[in-house]
């Protein structure tokens, strides 16, 4: 193709120098009418261009993008469903908390929409790319659906295919994580950050660190682990997009329990604890179910009575509730040689099954210990956070809470919707 257009520009030359005597045109040869904008496109002009000096690309453009993959354009109810959200979300974030002089000077001058992913071989998709803090590209922008918006901000390990898509993961930590990068590329941070994992990084199998491994390491996530700019951008972006109790959770993660030894009363039984109201606290597992007492095969330990019988579990009409099969059939109680059990009405001689109740379960309730832990994971990443802290204060004048304040209260409006026909996010 270049060959070809090398040879017509040839003969073009050839035909100007055969007609030197025509007059030279006066009008330019490139278009210089301005470009016709739809409703869109005026909106994106006054909000991002006007306002924050960006240009905000939502058209498919193979000049701005890496033409290694093969990519997708996107969608345009979705490139604006994601344009109104990332000035809500982000820009007037910044604008906020910083000053909208700061994200005017530092914030990337374009934004790329790609409707798909770029995937690579070793299994990674590019979720964002920011290029010499001139410009960031969005990946995945026709998986956003525009009526069912949801941005995590609780659940740090919430699988990340379920839906509704997490716009955090998807969008905003990806925004957040590549904005951090132009901060640090402008300014420097402290060399003592490098220091804290130094040695641990995975800077070629980071791919296989799952983020709920990461914290023992002492990474809020897997591609935090890889080296210490993306260790620094993953812990910014994983902050401010976090409320302060998954933030703890990502914590807990780093921590080790060694030992716990539980208190005993003066005649040797377990001291439990209690809450406000008095009453013993159950164990739960990860699903918020009851963990219950287990003898030493395994077996659930049920409650008995003072006579040494079993309780029941009892109906709304106080009558025990009889015990199903998986088929949902009663079981029936059988003697010690596998038999059947009957019961005998005297008066009529009608013979019975005699079924099995229902048995109360022994609950596990919380034991008061003292706990050991390892804290060596959650202790770099704190350490880390710090240095964070520090670093923007100092060098930018960004109070980082005030900022993940800002931030976290826009996200969870995001939940009343977005309307599409007035740009913005529903009271």
């Amino acid at each position: 193709m270049k060959y070809k257009k090398i040879i017509t520009l040839f003969f073009a030359g050839a035909l100007m120098t055969s007609c030197t005597s025509d007059d030279v045109s006066s009008e330019s040869i490139f278009d210089t009418t301005a470009p016709e904008r739809n409703e869109f496109d005026q909106w994106l002009k006054t909000n991002f261009t006007d306002e924050y000096n960006i240009d905000f690309i939502y058209r498919y453009n193979d000049k701005e993008t890496d033409n290694t993959y093969n990519v997708v354009p996107a969608e345009v109810d979705k490139a604006k469903a994601l344009a109104i959200l990332v000035k809500n979300v982000w820009l007037d974030a910044y604008a906020s908390a910083v000053g909208k002089d700061f994200i005017k000077t530092y914030s990337p001058r374009v934004y790329q929409l790609i409707g798909s992913g770029e995937y690579r071989t070793n299994g990674e998709i590019v979720l964002g790319t920011a290029e010499g803090g001139l410009k960031i590209t969005l990946f995945m922008v026709n998986h956003l659906d525009p009526n069912n918006l949801y941005i995590n901000q609780t659940e740090p390990f919430r699988a990340r295919t379920l839906t509704p898509l997490d716009l955090n993961f998807w969008f905003f930590h990806t925004m957040h994580h590549e904005f951090c990068h132009i901060l640090t590329q402008t300014k420097n941070y402290s060399t003592d950050f490098q220091q804290i994992s130094a040695g641990k990084y995975h800077t070629s199998d980071w791919i296989n660190v799952d983020d709920e491994d990461a914290p023992l390491e002492g990474f809020v996530t897997g591609y935090g682990s890889s080296e210490y700019n993306e260790d620094f951008a993953e812990i910014y972006a994983t902050y401010i997009t976090n409320t302060p109790e998954a933030w703890q959770s990502i914590l807990d993660k780093g921590k080790v329990l060694i030992s716990e030894d539980f208190e005993r009363d003066a005649n040797g039984n377990y001291v439990y604890e209690k809450d406000a109201q008095g009453n013993l606290i159950p164990e739960l597992d990860k699903d918020g179910n009851y963990i219950y007492v287990t003898d030493e095969n395994g077996d659930i330990v049920y409650e008995k009575d003072e006579n040494g019988n079993y309780i029941f579990v009892l109906d709304e009409e106080g009558y025990p509730v009889v015990m199903l099969d998986a088929d949902g059939k009663p079981v029936k109680k059988l003697d010690d040689f596998g038999n059947p059990v009957y019961d005998v009405d005297f008066e009529t001689g009608q013979v019975y099954y005699v079924y099995e109740y229902e048995k109360v379960p022994m609950i596990e309730y919380k034991k008061k210990s003292t706990k050991t832990y390892d804290t060596a994971g959650s202790d770099a990443i704190e350490q880390k956070l710090e240095i964070i802290r520090t670093y923007l204060k100092e060098s930018w004048n960004i109070d980082l809470d005030v900022l993940r304040n800002e931030v976290l209260t826009r996200s969870a409006k995001v939940s009343n919707g977005i309307d599409l026909v007035n740009y913005k996010i529903k009271d």
